[in-house]
């Protein structure tokens, strides 16, 4: 009796929690800039070049069940450099919680400059699904029926998105997830919400060897205050990079980027908290690698931004 009292009050209180425990909707990146097609559509193609890309991040390195987050992309300008298309593909591991996503993106570039800067506009289409497996949890009764198969919900996913550029800035607007639906356990979990988010980004060259570059990232939710990442880097002779980063309120961190040549990017990214988590993990960790393959990059696009 005891028992089985204990596990009604563990999944009350989880359910309770649940608000709180999946307040971070949306994965966590740090290296937004490196991918920025899997916040806005409008990025699809603008590189000239297929790009293909895979990250790995291991946040919270040190806490048992922090998540765990792998993103591959690859989108390449078609038509002539009229239109962009790619794909994005995520998944997540957070503790019992399952998350993936499979996402088609489509760009439309605007024929002619608009006082002076590019613009597009951008679509995605996809799925995305959440997966429960309470089997990972450490319970005292194995006959528990939360430990019988995982619980799966899958549900359409769309977004939208625009950017205006230049050679040497950007700004983008998007809003990646549309329909704001609930995807909990049993229909218990928080609705996810639309978030917003604001992206911009800016380069000024010291001299032919060395470039600055400053980069923001504000993100909004309805019923929760905005956040905001900014960071700064240096760029030596357009093949290496270091830079330091700060997420308002919450951490801060380091990033580091090299060129092995024309095609192959190697990426590295730290960052730690500066709230109560400060003392309970080594950090998260991101690793990221890319490859550019056939077109030739047009004049206007900056190999450094997008």
């Amino acid at each position: 009796m005891m028992n089985r009292t204990t596990r009604i009050l563990g999944v009350i209180v989880a359910l309770l929690a649940a608000p709180f425990a999946w307040s971070q909707q949306d994965a966590q990146l740090s290296m937004y800039l490196r991918n920025p097609i899997q916040f806005n559509s409008a990025h699809a193609g603008t590189n000239g070049v297929l790009r293909t890309m895979v990250i790995n991040r291991a946040q919270w390195v040190g806490w048992e069940g922090a998540p765990r987050t792998q993103w591959v992309s690859a989108h390449a300008p078609i038509l002539r450099n009229r239109m962009g298309v790619g794909i994005t593909a995520l998944k997540d591991q957070s503790g019992a919680r399952g998350h993936a996503e499979f996402m088609g993106h489509f760009a439309y570039y605007f024929p002619k400059p608009i006082h002076g800067f590019n613009l597009t506009t951008g679509l995605s289409l996809g799925v995305q699904s959440n997966r429960f497996d309470f089997s990972q949890l450490h319970v005292s009764d194995l006959n528990d029926p939360l430990q019988a198969a995982p619980y799966k919900e899958a549900a359409f996913n769309a977004g939208f998105g625009a950017m205006a550029y230049k050679d040497d800035w950007y700004v983008g607007l998007s809003i990646p997830h549309l329909l704001e639906q609930s995807m909990g356990f049993q229909g218990s979990g928080p609705v996810q919400r639309r978030h917003l988010y604001l992206m911009t980004g800016y380069i000024h060259r010291i001299n032919s060897a060395v470039d600055l570059r400053g980069v923001c990232m504000v993100k909004k939710v309805s019923g929760a205050p905005f956040a905001m990442d900014v960071g700064v880097e240096a760029w030596f002779m357009e093949r290496y990079s270091i830079g330091t980063m700060m997420r308002w309120k919450e951490g801060f961190g380091f990033q580091l980027s090299y060129y092995i040549d024309e095609s192959w990017r190697v990426y590295y990214a730290v960052d730690f908290p500066l709230n109560g988590l400060a003392n309970r993990n080594f950090g998260s960790h991101e690793i990221g690698v890319s490859w550019d393959f056939g077109f030739k990059r047009t004049a206007y696009q900056s190999p450094r931004y997008f």
